[in-house]
């Protein structure tokens, strides 16, 4: 019984340390394995109240049916120009309503027919503040430059793993003004973004990690 006790007692402790760090303090799950466009088509779905009529199950519930791959991406997109309000990015001329509308159709397509069954839940349990922080990332267009997972531009640095190599101040003060760390860079100042915003951008941003 005691090397019975010892051996729960050990295998607690192993998943205490793998929890938490050496400091205490509790390690925030890692996402560098998701692309933000998965994130930001999950959020769509809410924003766009899709999932007033849809359900991301197989099977329907009550009036809900469910959202299922069977249909063409061509018709999904036109389906969502037709019955979809745009809500990423309010735009005043046409032209730049059509580019917004695109990076929707992109971002649902990706969650719904590219995402991995694991991929969907990891997003589903993903902390609230983290889950916003990574739709906002992508509403205020950071992969025209940077990259995650793989999707997104070089022109900047790639953010898959930065969470390793700063934390969530850092992330703050340079979303607010670059140049104060880089006065070469040619990244825009993002200080116009209200607190609670860059404070969620910031808490996505440190799950990027290793």
């Amino acid at each position: 019984m005691k090397k019975l006790a010892v051996l729960l007692f050990t295998g607690c402790l192993i998943a205490m340390v793998s929890a938490f760090g050496q400091d205490g303090k509790q390690k925030s799950a890692s996402h560098s394995n998701l692309r933000v466009t998965q994130i930001a088509g999950r959020h769509l779905l809410d924003l766009k109240e899709c999932t007033d009529c849809h359900m991301l199950g197989s099977q329907a519930e009550d009036k809900l049916t469910p959202m299922t791959n069977k249909r063409s991406v061509e018709w999904f997109a036109a389906h969502v120009e037709e019955k979809s309000t745009i809500v990423l990015r309010q735009e005043a001329t046409d032209r730049k309503r059509k580019r917004v509308l695109q990076d929707e159709i992109l971002a649902l397509g990706d969650f719904l027919y590219q995402s991995k069954a694991e991929e969907r839940k990891q997003i589903e349990d993903m902390a609230e503040n983290v889950f916003a922080g990574g739709y906002l990332v992508y509403q205020n267009n950071c992969l025209n430059c940077h990259a995650v997972a793989s999707e997104g531009k070089d022109i900047g640095p790639s953010l898959t793993t930065v969470g390793s190599k700063r934390d969530k101040a850092w992330f703050i003060a340079n979303l607010k003004n670059p140049q104060q760390f880089a006065p070469e860079s040619v990244m825009p100042k993002f200080d116009t973004l209200p607190a609670e915003t860059l404070d969620k951008m910031a808490d996505y941003l440190t799950t990027l990690k290793k």
